[in-house]
Formats: C-alpha cells, structure tokens, sequence
C-alpha cells in the first residue's frame, strides 16, 4: 500500500506526462538539457505553448530549468529520471514507488505487439 502523499506525487507525474505534448517534451529531454525556442521547434508547437507545458513538468517535479543568459534552459531531474537501462530503453521516471519507462519507438512498439499475442 503507498502512502497518500505517495499517491498525490504519483497523480501529479501522471497528469503531468498525460498529455501529448509534454510526452513528447519528455521524450526529447531525454537527449539532455534544452532550451524553449529549441524544444517548440522540435515538436512543432508555438514557445508560448511549449513554455506553458514545460512548466506543468516542473511544477510536477519533473523538471529543473536554469538560466543560460536569456534562455531558460530545461533538464529531466536526477533525482527523478534515470536514462537508459537496456536495449530500446530510453529512461526511467520514479516516483514515491511508481516507474514509468520510457522507450524508443521500436522498442515500445514490440512491446504493443508481444501484448496483444
């Protein structure tokens, strides 16, 4: 059984990556530190938006920024992602007892598959 402040810390990684574009920001952060104009560009997404996603993860704990002159610079925590752990595997998020991987397309894709039969 997790505690209640377990659960809320849980609920808040979860809403914080259930949305498409912060999955994909979390994907791409993956690769390391980045800044907003870079990471909008990525994904495709206006900065005013990617800024607003950014700071849902951070607030959530997923996330530090730092400044780099005018630039916010955003980071996955280390205390909260852990990257690679194997083939197809892009990192790890914990949580107050809660994992969530992060795979490569192929590899999440095999994955689909190997579930469904």
């Amino acid at each position: 059984m997790i505690s209640q402040a377990d659960a809320k810390s849980i609920a808040a990684l979860l809403a914080a990556v259930g949305e498409p574009t912060r999955m994909l920001l979390l994907h791409r952060l993956t690769d390391g530190p980045s800044h907003v104009g870079a990471l909008a560009e990525l994904v495709g997404a206006p900065v005013v938006n990617v800024s607003h996603h950014l700071g849902v993860m951070r607030q959530a704990g997923i996330l530090d920024d730092t400044r780099a002159g005018r630039r916010k610079v955003y980071a996955l925590r280390d205390d909260v992602y852990t990257p690679g752990g194997g083939a197809g595997i892009l990192g790890t998020l914990r949580k107050g007892g809660f994992s969530l991987v992060l795979r490569t397309e192929e590899a999440a894709a095999k994955a689909r598959a190997k579930m469904a039969g």
